[in-house]
Protein backbone atom coordinates (compact mmCIF):
# COMPACT_ATOMS: atom_id res chain seq x y z
CA UNK A 1 0.00 0.00 0.00
CA UNK A 2 0.89 3.31 -0.57
CA UNK A 3 2.14 5.71 2.62
CA UNK A 4 0.06 8.50 1.03
CA UNK A 5 -3.35 6.60 1.56
CA UNK A 6 -2.74 7.41 5.28
CA UNK A 7 -2.76 11.07 4.91
CA UNK A 8 -5.29 13.74 4.25
CA UNK A 9 -3.78 17.30 4.95
CA UNK A 10 -1.34 17.09 7.47
CA UNK A 11 -2.57 14.45 9.41
CA UNK A 12 -2.22 10.73 9.51
CA UNK A 13 -3.93 7.82 10.08
CA UNK A 14 -2.76 4.94 11.90
CA UNK A 15 -4.64 1.67 12.35
CA UNK A 16 -2.84 -1.24 13.86
CA UNK A 17 -3.76 -4.64 14.73
CA UNK A 18 -1.30 -6.81 17.16
CA UNK A 19 -2.62 -10.32 18.22
CA UNK A 20 -3.36 -10.76 22.13
CA UNK A 21 -1.76 -13.51 23.96
CA UNK A 22 -3.38 -16.64 24.97
CA UNK A 23 -5.42 -16.29 27.74
CA UNK A 24 -5.05 -12.56 27.82
CA UNK A 25 -7.85 -11.47 26.76
CA UNK A 26 -10.55 -10.86 29.14
CA UNK A 27 -7.43 -9.06 31.55
CA UNK A 28 -6.68 -7.11 28.57
CA UNK A 29 -10.77 -6.16 28.28
CA UNK A 30 -10.74 -5.30 31.92
CA UNK A 31 -7.77 -3.09 31.94
CA UNK A 32 -9.10 -0.96 28.40
CA UNK A 33 -13.10 -0.90 30.07
CA UNK A 34 -11.19 0.95 33.42
CA UNK A 35 -9.15 3.40 31.49
CA UNK A 36 -10.26 7.30 31.68
CA UNK A 37 -11.67 8.75 29.32
CA UNK A 38 -11.89 12.02 27.78
CA UNK A 39 -9.33 14.97 29.74
CA UNK A 40 -7.92 11.92 31.74
CA UNK A 41 -7.41 9.58 29.23
CA UNK A 42 -3.84 9.23 28.82
CA UNK A 43 -4.03 9.26 25.19
CA UNK A 44 -4.77 13.17 26.00
CA UNK A 45 -1.28 13.47 26.89
CA UNK A 46 -0.59 13.68 22.66
CA UNK A 47 -1.23 17.23 21.82
CA UNK A 48 -1.10 15.98 18.12
CA UNK A 49 -3.80 13.80 18.41
CA UNK A 50 -7.56 14.30 16.77
CA UNK A 51 -9.05 11.19 18.11
CA UNK A 52 -7.90 7.75 18.87
CA UNK A 53 -9.63 4.13 19.97
CA UNK A 54 -7.79 1.28 21.38
CA UNK A 55 -10.43 -1.81 21.68
CA UNK A 56 -10.54 -5.63 20.79
CA UNK A 57 -12.16 -7.80 18.01
CA UNK A 58 -13.00 -11.15 18.38
CA UNK A 59 -14.17 -11.91 14.81
CA UNK A 60 -15.06 -9.64 11.26
CA UNK A 61 -18.55 -8.72 11.70
CA UNK A 62 -20.87 -9.79 9.76
CA UNK A 63 -21.71 -8.47 6.42
CA UNK A 64 -24.83 -8.90 4.15
CA UNK A 65 -23.68 -12.07 1.72
CA UNK A 66 -21.39 -12.77 4.30
CA UNK A 67 -21.08 -14.44 8.28
CA UNK A 68 -19.26 -13.32 10.86
CA UNK A 69 -15.54 -14.30 10.45
CA UNK A 70 -13.54 -15.71 13.79
CA UNK A 71 -10.41 -14.58 14.27
CA UNK A 72 -7.27 -17.40 14.95
CA UNK A 73 -6.73 -14.92 17.80
CA UNK A 74 -8.16 -12.05 19.35
CA UNK A 75 -6.72 -8.65 17.90
CA UNK A 76 -6.12 -5.98 19.59
CA UNK A 77 -6.78 -3.01 17.54
CA UNK A 78 -5.49 1.17 17.24
CA UNK A 79 -6.56 3.50 15.55
CA UNK A 80 -5.53 7.43 15.62
CA UNK A 81 -5.34 10.00 13.74
CA UNK A 82 -2.98 12.89 14.72
CA UNK A 83 -0.61 15.77 12.92
CA UNK A 84 2.15 15.39 12.37
CA UNK A 85 5.10 12.01 10.88
CA UNK A 86 4.24 8.60 11.75
CA UNK A 87 7.52 8.32 13.88
CA UNK A 88 7.32 11.57 15.79
CA UNK A 89 4.08 10.46 17.00
CA UNK A 90 4.74 7.02 18.13
CA UNK A 91 8.13 8.70 19.77
CA UNK A 92 5.71 10.75 21.42
CA UNK A 93 3.09 8.03 22.88
CA UNK A 94 6.83 5.87 23.95
CA UNK A 95 7.61 9.07 26.19
CA UNK A 96 4.15 10.31 27.60
CA UNK A 97 1.68 7.08 27.55
CA UNK A 98 3.35 4.16 29.85
CA UNK A 99 0.30 2.83 29.09
CA UNK A 100 0.67 1.80 25.96
CA UNK A 101 2.62 -0.95 27.48
CA UNK A 102 -0.41 -2.33 29.83
CA UNK A 103 -2.29 -2.83 26.33
CA UNK A 104 0.12 -4.12 23.53
CA UNK A 105 2.15 -5.63 26.51
CA UNK A 106 -0.92 -8.39 26.45
CA UNK A 107 -0.26 -8.76 22.32
CA UNK A 108 2.27 -11.50 21.21
CA UNK A 109 6.29 -9.86 20.30
CA UNK A 110 5.71 -6.63 21.90
CA UNK A 111 8.92 -5.22 22.83
CA UNK A 112 8.01 -2.43 24.69
CA UNK A 113 8.62 1.40 24.65
CA UNK A 114 11.74 2.36 26.15
CA UNK A 115 13.86 0.77 23.10
CA UNK A 116 11.83 3.09 20.67
CA UNK A 117 13.05 2.06 17.74
CA UNK A 118 12.22 -1.32 18.44
CA UNK A 119 8.68 0.03 19.72
CA UNK A 120 8.12 2.15 15.96
CA UNK A 121 9.53 -1.24 14.54
CA UNK A 122 6.55 -2.97 16.14
CA UNK A 123 4.17 -0.87 15.17
CA UNK A 124 5.56 -0.79 11.47
CA UNK A 125 4.96 -4.11 11.21
CA UNK A 126 1.23 -4.25 12.57
CA UNK A 127 0.24 -1.24 10.56
CA UNK A 128 -2.46 -1.40 8.39
CA UNK A 129 -2.62 1.73 5.62
CA UNK A 130 -6.25 2.90 5.08
CA UNK A 131 -8.35 2.79 2.00
CA UNK A 132 -10.22 5.53 2.55
CA UNK A 133 -9.14 8.68 4.93
CA UNK A 134 -10.93 11.42 5.51
CA UNK A 135 -9.92 14.51 7.97
CA UNK A 136 -12.84 16.70 9.23
CA UNK A 137 -10.67 19.94 9.36
CA UNK A 138 -8.87 19.72 6.02
CA UNK A 139 -5.72 21.80 7.07
CA UNK A 140 -6.41 22.47 10.17
CA UNK A 141 -3.89 21.18 13.29
CA UNK A 142 -5.57 19.79 16.65
CA UNK A 143 -4.30 23.46 17.86
CA UNK A 144 -6.36 25.00 14.78
CA UNK A 145 -9.06 23.35 16.18
CA UNK A 146 -9.26 24.07 19.94
CA UNK A 147 -7.97 28.02 19.19
CA UNK A 148 -11.51 28.16 17.27
CA UNK A 149 -13.25 26.27 19.86
CA UNK A 150 -11.73 28.74 22.15
CA UNK A 151 -12.81 31.56 19.81
CA UNK A 152 -16.34 30.42 19.54
CA UNK A 153 -16.70 30.03 23.66
CA UNK A 154 -15.33 33.62 23.67
CA UNK A 155 -17.86 35.25 20.89
CA UNK A 156 -20.85 33.02 22.69
CA UNK A 157 -20.06 34.80 26.06
CA UNK A 158 -19.39 37.95 24.62
CA UNK A 159 -22.73 37.52 22.60
CA UNK A 160 -24.92 37.25 25.52
CA UNK A 161 -22.98 39.46 28.22
CA UNK A 162 -23.61 42.36 24.92
CA UNK A 163 -27.51 41.67 24.78
CA UNK A 164 -28.97 45.21 24.94
CA UNK A 165 -26.02 47.18 24.25
CA UNK A 166 -26.67 50.32 21.80
CA UNK A 167 -24.14 50.20 18.46
CA UNK A 168 -22.07 52.24 19.93
CA UNK A 169 -21.11 50.28 22.57
CA UNK A 170 -21.01 47.09 21.22
CA UNK A 171 -18.56 48.14 18.71
CA UNK A 172 -16.44 49.80 22.15
CA UNK A 173 -16.94 46.82 23.81
CA UNK A 174 -16.13 43.88 20.56
CA UNK A 175 -12.93 46.19 19.71
CA UNK A 176 -11.77 45.39 23.67
CA UNK A 177 -12.48 42.29 23.62
CA UNK A 178 -11.39 41.05 20.39
CA UNK A 179 -8.43 43.45 19.61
Amino acid sequence: MAEWRNRAGGVYALTTFASILPGHKDELQAYLDAMPLGEDSPLARLSQLHLSRVHIFDELVDQPGHEAEKLDAPQLVFTSSFDGPLDRYLDDIADKVPEADEWWGHCIGYPGRSDKAAFRAYIRAHKVDTQLFANAYHGATVQDVKRALENRRRLIDFAVAAQGLDAAELQARFRKEFA
